[in-house]
């Protein structure tokens, strides 16, 4: 018994002992080595690394001819906040690797529109050499990295590259709004075109890697990933053979003007100028060519100061798409639809006739304003049609008094003027809706206008408000691409057709991820008679009018075309040359718009005239056109 007694006292010993020490490594383990497991625990920590997904081509009609494609490159990029103290040093011997101008370096990493800790790219294209020198010398070149990416190549060289755009470094104030949209701060966006307003289409999807680190950054192991999907492809309506030849007549008809003189003996600058063509029955863009035009590859490269002096500082502007980012005076193009409103308002008649006198005054008009024809000579009484035809301003100008005085009679005091209102209803003074960014809305003046305008019209509204925009001169202004859009409605029984480049977007797989359908369903309010009768009157502005010389000779029992010659003042510039052409095998069913402006390039049957003339050509290639007509400045 005593023997058992010991024995229990000894287990119950025992376990007292194995209890206490058990506790005493409890509170070791909770209290004295909490913190050293914590940071322990906290040692390995999930990484994620991203893969920039490759970016959407862009496609012309014809689908096998790219127009932007992505091109493998070693990019040279630098981090100025890891600059410290060598920036001027890290800046001089990245110049003397890549051959990149210090001061375009610099240029680039002091820029205001972005953050010094983003890697600002300042070369592609670097040799590998160049990549690994920096590599095992990276105390010379802090925040200097060479990374293996995509960049965008233009194939077709420098064909379209408004239209196109081009993409750069993400820059501050677009960081702050699409953060969060997934974007990190070395992120490559569209900056203008369509590389801009397509860019999430365009962008795809980065991929995704999580991996466990450990407190030196070693890996320990992959988590998983998400593969990057590329971006969609664009395939636009554009046509590049005739974009090409458009392009070539562009040039071609602006050094012809150039060897003409104005009115004053002085010889036509003509240094400026764009083209459209229009499907007339569905807004497709064909071709839109304006000059002077750049290398979007410059983008890529990175620009020179010389480049950018070019781009931004010189008077050429050529950074601007005259299409869509610059308004003029439309001339006599204007007078193909400000002859259908006075026809719609009842201030004229398809079967009226009417006078064209050398000079127009207004009556009633205290100031006695004579408003002048082209031409000294009375031409006697004639129709709209022919009134289209041989260009009459005085016929247009009594129709513009008539405006007026409808505007005295029933809205003064409203701020409404009945032509302005008309002449919005085709779309003027608002953007055609283009899928490209920045397009103006260009003005038309009216009363409300005028009161916010009095060093202009000191005595509120006047009638050569009325008179001028009738002629399309005065304070009018329209972009080349909302006339195209109007011409267009004519063309096509008055649809206003909303302008586009983009056909359809396809996914990497080839699927349609968006088709782009014509919206056509804002019409004009005018009958297919008034419409027909314009398209008559238009034809013979081509025939016998004054475009004749432009186009004589050519084939119009094959293709007709139906046109309107343009001469707009512009001062101090010279005047602006025009022509707006409807053209296509049925004269009632035109195929296509074409419109042509040339800055400073005189009259419009001159120099606009012919250049339509050999765009049609390029749209209508099987048609025997040999005759190359040569106008002289006399030619309106």
């Amino acid at each position: 018994m005593e023997k058992a007694t010991s024995r229990l006292r000894v287990l119950a010993l025992l376990i007292a002992v194995m209890f206490i020490t058990l506790s005493a490594r409890l509170w070791f383990l909770q209290v004295l080595a909490a913190q050293g497991f914590e940071k322990e625990a906290t040692s390995n920590s999930v990484r994620f690394e991203y893969t920039d997904a490759l970016r959407g081509q862009i496609f012309a009609a014809n689908k096998d001819t790219p127009l932007v494609v992505n091109e493998d490159s070693l990019e040279l990029r630098i981090t100025p906040s890891e600059l410290g103290s060598q920036g001027e040093a890290v800046i001089l011997r990245v110049s003397k690797l890549t051959g990149v101008e210090p001061a375009a370096i610099a240029k680039q990493l002091q820029s205001t529109r972005y953050v010094p800790t983003q890697a600002i790219p300042v070369a592609e294209f670097v040799p590998q050499p160049v990549q690994f020198y920096i590599e095992e010398n990276p105390d010379k070149f802090p925040g200097v990295e060479v990374v293996d990416t995509a960049v965008r190549s233009y194939p077709q060289g420098t064909l379209a590259a408004h239209i196109l755009g081009y993409t750069g470094l993400i820059q501050s104030d677009e960081y702050a709004t699409m953060k969060d949209q997934g974007y990190g701060l070395n992120d490559i966006v569209g900056q203008a075109g369509l590389e801009s307003v397509y860019e999430k289409y365009l962008r795809g999807t980065p991929g995704k890697q999580k991996f466990i680190v450990n407190s030196d950054g070693e890996t320990i192991r992959a988590l998983g990933s998400i593969p990057p999907t590329p971006g969609d492809d664009l395939h636009l309506t554009l046509d590049t053979r005739v974009q090409r030849l458009a392009q070539k007549a562009l040039l071609e008809g602006m050094a012809h003007a150039r060897t003409m003189h104005d009115q004053n003996g002085a010889l036509l600058k003509a240094d400026a100028g764009s083209v459209i063509v229009l499907d007339a029955n569905t807004g497709g863009v064909v071709a839109m060519v304006t000059e002077p035009t750049f290398d979007p590859s410059w983008y890529v490269h990175g620009l020179t100061p010389a480049q950018s002096q070019y781009l931004f500082e010189s008077k050429s502007a050529p950074s601007i798409n005259r299409a869509i980012q610059a308004t003029y005076t439309p001339g006599s193009t204007f007078k193909s639809i400000t002859g259908l409103v006075a026809v719609k308002e009842g201030i004229a008649s398809l079967s009226g006739g009417y006078e064209c006198t050398p000079s127009y005054t207004k009556a009633g008009d205290e100031s006695g304003t004579k408003f002048y024809n082209w031409t000294t000579a009375n031409l006697g009484y004639m129709s709209i049609a022919h009134a289209l035809e041989v260009s009459c301003d005085t016929v247009f100008d009594a129709f513009g008094g008539a405006f007026y005085d409808k505007y005295v009679q029933n809205a003064l005091g409203q701020n409404s003027d009945v032509l302005a209102k008309d002449l919005r209803e085709w779309g003027f003074e608002q953007p055609t809706g283009i899928d490209l960014p920045a397009e103006l809305s260009g003005l038309v003046p009216d009363p409300a206008w005028a009161a916010d305008h009095k060093d202009l019209f000191p005595y509120g509204w006047v009638p050569g408000g009325d008179i001028l925009t009738m002629i399309g001169s005065g304070y009018v202004q329209v972009t080349p691409l909302q006339l195209a859009r109007a011409y267009g409605a004519i063309a096509n029984g008055g649809h206003l057709c909303r302008p586009h480049l983009v056909d359809q977007i396809e996914a990497a797989d080839g699927t349609v991820a968006k088709r782009i359908d014509p919206k056509c369903d804002t019409t004009v309010p005018y009958t297919a008679q008034q419409l027909s009768y314009i398209r008559g009157a238009l034809r013979s502005v081509v025939t016998s009018g004054t475009a004749a010389c432009a186009f004589a000779g050519f084939p119009t029992s094959q293709v007709a075309v139906a046109g309107k010659t343009g001469t707009a003042e512009r001062p101090p510039a010279q005047d602006t040359s025009w022509f707006a052409a409807m053209v296509g095998p049925d004269p009632e069913h035109p195929d296509y718009v074409v419109v042509t402006s040339v800055e400073q390039g005189g009259f419009g049957g001159s120099t606009a005239a012919p250049i339509t003339r050999k765009v049609i050509d390029a749209l209508y290639p099987s048609v025997d056109d040999s005759a190359s007509p040569t106008c002289s400045v006399s030619d309106r």
